[in-house]
């Protein structure tokens, strides 16, 4: 391709160069264009060498684009791109790639496409001549469109949850469309009750080079990629640093790499980016020890661990280095792990977490102690337990809880009990707390009466 075919234009001028444009449903959708907004614009046929990426609000894509238009990244930042449209055919040996789901660039393109494959997701793209693949179509998710007026030919045809028209379909190996069901039932996908996702069915994993693919999301990510994915193309082979790069970028790709491949180095390469790859690890691989560094580092990793390596020792590591209750197995509550969790959360604890039989005085006094005690009210009212009683033992343990109760449980019979407390023998600290929450004093009356 000569880098001098794209050019950008903006919608000013597209308007006036391609007035039929405005009248087409996928223009300017939302009515958000500025007219100084730009057009990514090839005024002729195009034939592309590599990878065609649509994703142009996205960094990676940013880069790529600077050498379509052989300009610096700095000024391709500051520019937003509304569209792509080339008046005329496009040819690719690569993929063309819209991955990302909620959202794109509108597209359009007056000829025919040919490409190795093409993945379209929240862009609203329309072709006014036929698509031809090498490998696979794919749309998907239903926050963007497609519409063809001419011939979907490819191998693999796969509309998932999108808005997708076309006058025609030529399919040999595989084609599934769940907006029409017009698809063989041997096709269907299948629900996984374990996992909650739609396995896709053997009879498109028969094709697919790679048998460890199970999901329409595990085939986006390769698609993304812009690998070959049929058997029947011979892709190439894959080595141990191919799968590295891979888990690298997206922990989820572990699950994908061949067993000669996936080693406990590679393993541990996608735990340190996060625990969930746990799920992706070889069993033989699990350990106790394993878990127990797991959940050193991230006490939210409690709820991946399997249930033959969860112990009472484990929880309460995983309380120390901040987790949230509803994690934790309940066989292994105790009112010293429920404070140890509350102790180091990341965020407010939640007395709602806690089953009734655990709700005593003691354990909400510590409850108001250690956080803002947000849910007071309501865990007394449920467990028949005295809430000003709850908070005059928070006050008896020191002045220095005023702080969480006057700033969160704030009444009359607080302040009164507080003062009798400490306003006679704490004057200077006491006098500290009138003054900070003096406009708390002033509403209820408070203020003169204590302000010695």
């Amino acid at each position: 391709m000569n880098k001098s075919d794209f050019e950008l234009i903006t919608i000013k001028e597209v308007k006036i160069e391609y007035p039929f444009l405005v009248e087409r449903e996928g223009f300017d959708y939302f009515e958000e264009w500025e007219d100084q907004d730009f057009f990514l614009v090839a005024r002729q046929e195009v034939n592309y060498d590599g990878n065609f990426y649509l994703d142009l609000y996205e960094d990676k894509e940013k880069k790529w684009l600077t050498n379509v238009l052989n300009l610096p990244l700095k000024g391709i930042d500051t520019l937003r791109i509304e569209g792509v449209l080339i008046n005329g055919n496009f040819s690719t040996n690569g993929t063309i790639i819209n991955a990302e789901g909620d959202y794109g660039p509108y597209v359009f393109i007056a000829g025919n496409v040919n490409c190795q494959s093409m993945l379209l997701g929240g862009s609203y793209v329309e072709i006014k001549g036929n698509v031809r693949a090498q490998e696979v179509i794919m749309t998907s998710y239903n926050h963007g469109n497609f519409k063809c007026d001419g011939v979907i030919e490819a191998p693999v045809f796969i509309v998932e949850d999108h808005y997708t028209t076309f006058a025609e379909r030529k399919n040999d190996l595989f084609y599934y469309n769940d907006k029409t069901d017009d698809f063989d039932a041997k096709n269907e996908c299948e629900y996984d009750e374990v996992s909650g996702e739609d396995i896709i069915s053997a009879e498109l994993r028969k094709h697919l080079d790679n048998p460890l693919i199970e999901t329409f999301e595990e085939l986006k990510r390769e698609l993304e990629f812009g690998e070959l994915i049929l058997k029947q193309n011979n892709p190439p082979a894959k080595n141990y640093e191919y799968w590295h790069d891979r888990v690298l970028s997206n922990y989820r790709d572990l699950k994908l790499v061949p067993k000669e491949f996936k080693t406990e180095k590679l393993c541990n390469l996608a735990l340190n980016s996060t625990y969930h790859a746990l799920s992706f690890i070889d069993e033989k691989l699990i350990t106790i020890e394993f878990c127990d560094k797991l959940v050193v580092k991230d006490g939210f990793a409690i709820q991946v661990i399997p249930d033959e390596f969860m112990t009472k020792e484990l929880c309460f590591k995983a309380a120390e280095n901040g987790t949230m209750l509803r994690l934790i197995p309940e066989e292994y509550y105790s009112e010293e792990l429920i404070l140890l969790v509350f102790k180091n959360a990341k965020h407010q604890p939640d007395i709602n977490d806690v089953p009734s039989e655990f709700i005593t005085e003691s354990l909400l006094k510590e409850y108001v102690k250690i956080s803002k005690g947000l849910w007071l009210d309501k865990a007394c009212k449920e467990n028949g337990i005295d809430k000003l009683s709850i908070l005059k033992q928070v006050i008896d343990s020191g002045i220095e809880y005023l702080d969480t109760v006057f700033g969160n449980h704030f009444s009359k019979e607080i302040v009164d009990y507080a003062f009798s407390v400490y306003g006679s023998e704490n004057k200077e600290e006491w006098s500290k707390y009138v003054q900070k929450y003096k406009i708390k004093f002033e509403r209820l009356g408070l203020y003169d009466h204590f302000k010695e």
